[in-house]
């Protein structure tokens, strides 16, 4: 319902339009009417109003100067002017101040009816505009604060820009140390499949779902950093984090939408220890594989566990250079980064424990090639299905020589893609293999 004001030195003029004209009808509430302009302006002045409708003609204030203080306040206002005088003057003056109609006396219900239908319809279609503008302001803000989420996270944020952004959009920042947090879903790769399945819509919606619970308990500003990962800088000024995010990892739980596996750095000042912190997150996140699934790991998991915590420390590190290897085609450091990771395997004592080593390697990798918008499937024609092959190898060097095979045909690929080539090297590839495979 729009808000109007009337205006009319005239008595009889002013309680005529207030009774006759059907004002609920055309979306319109009266919520002020006047015989004296100044009275008019004071509650102008104090209120806000979508529509005046004044008469030109008043002692002391004009409608045409009355309009122009009311829009002096609210340049938007929609004015429609009822005059006794067909003089030409009064309304080039309307025209000067942009009138929305312009009504001679006596008034005509219908015609001052259609002039307002009309002021509602441009009233509809500057709210939606407006509203439409909000909109996509919200999604553009949504967009620069993930990516300026991530950023921050990963240390890729000067101090100027950050300087910048802090003054442009509003943004809750640690004023002591904080943590910063790695959320990871679990299983994502099984229960989602890879980009383009069937479930990815879900994964998606999980994330927003996390993302929503962050913000209701006042967690931090966080960011998705692929469909199975969030980014979090923990800014809760109550509570120890660990125990706030174990309830984050409950609420999750108990949402039904699976579980996820929390990991936190050490407090650190910010901004310039976050990235520190968010390392550490990671690092912290490979002792899931020891520790298990659906729990905050603590700053404190790797105290007592030295080999356990060096271990997954060296594991992530190899990991990592993996995959930097993988896309920049680095074939020898791809062989050596392999020997590197299954000499770990090799101090296993249970088939079982090198085969769910391998599938869970397997996962990280489907995992950072989410990060390049790539996956099994998009890269190599792979369903989820195929990773079962490795419970069918029988031996380490069976299993290392497939992964060898598998980042190749994958460094291949993105390779050819980043580089826009149609030339093949599989084939020298898989020779390649052959050659540096052990025999069965």
């Amino acid at each position: 319902m729009y808000r109007a004001v009337l205006v009319d030195d005239e008595t009889f003029d002013l309680e005529g339009m207030r009774v006759l004209i059907p004002w609920e009808e055309l979306g319109i509430q009266v919520v002020c009417s006047e015989e004296k302009p100044l009275a008019a302006l004071q509650y102008i002045e104090g209120h806000e109003i979508d529509l005046l409708i004044t008469d030109i003609k008043m002692p002391v204030l004009s409608g045409l100067e009355l309009s122009r203080k009311a829009q002096e306040r609210n340049p938007r206002l929609k004015t429609v002017f009822i005059s006794g005088y067909q003089d030409f003057e009064y309304a080039k003056q309307a025209m000067h101040l942009k009138a929305d109609g312009y009504i001679l006396k006596p008034v005509d219900d219908q015609e001052i009816i259609e002039t307002l239908q009309r002021v509602v319809a441009e009233l509809d279609r500057t709210q939606m505009t407006r509203s439409e503008e909000t909109a996509r302001m919200i999604a553009s803000f949504e967009f620069i604060r993930n990516d300026f989420v991530q950023h921050l996270l990963e240390g890729t944020v000067d101090t100027a820009t950050l300087h910048a952004f802090l003054q442009s959009y509003p943004f809750s920042v640690p004023e002591e140390r904080a943590p910063a947090v790695l959320i990871e879903f679990d299983d994502a790769l099984w229960k989602y499949g890879p980009p383009g399945s069937t479930g990815r819509p879900d994964a998606q919606r999980t994330v927003r779902s996390v993302g929503a619970l962050i913000e209701a308990g006042g967690l931090g500003p966080w960011c998705p950093l692929s469909e199975s990962q969030v980014g979090l800088l923990y800014t809760a000024g109550d509570g120890e984090p660990a125990e706030r995010l174990g309830q984050l990892c409950a609420d999750i739980a108990e949402r039904g939408e699976g579980t996820v596996t929390i990991s936190l750095g050490d407090a650190e000042r910010f901004p310039d220890g976050t990235a520190a912190s968010f390392r550490q997150a990671k690092e912290r996140m490979a002792l899931k594989m020891f520790l298990g699934k659906n729990r905050v790991i603590r700053p404190d998991a790797d105290a007592g566990r030295g080999s356990m915590a060096k271990e997954a420390r060296d594991l992530q590190a190899v990991l990592d250079e993996i995959f930097a290897a993988m896309t920049s085609y680095g074939l020898v450091a791809i062989c050596d980064c392999v020997d590197d990771l299954f000499a770990v395997v090799e101090t296993f004592e249970h088939p079982v424990k090198v085969r769910s080593f391998s599938i869970h390697i397997a996962t990280k990798l489907e995992t950072y090639l989410h990060t390049l918008n790539e996956s099994f499937s998009s890269l190599l024609g792979w369903g989820i299905e195929h990773l079962e092959r490795i419970l069918e190898f029988e031996t380490i060097d069976d299993i290392k020589s497939w992964y060898r095979r598998t980042l190749f045909e994958i460094a291949e690929k993105l390779f050819l893609r980043k580089n826009g080539k149609n030339r093949r090297l599989i084939e020298q590839i898989e020779q390649y293999v052959r050659d540096r495979s052990p025999r069965t």
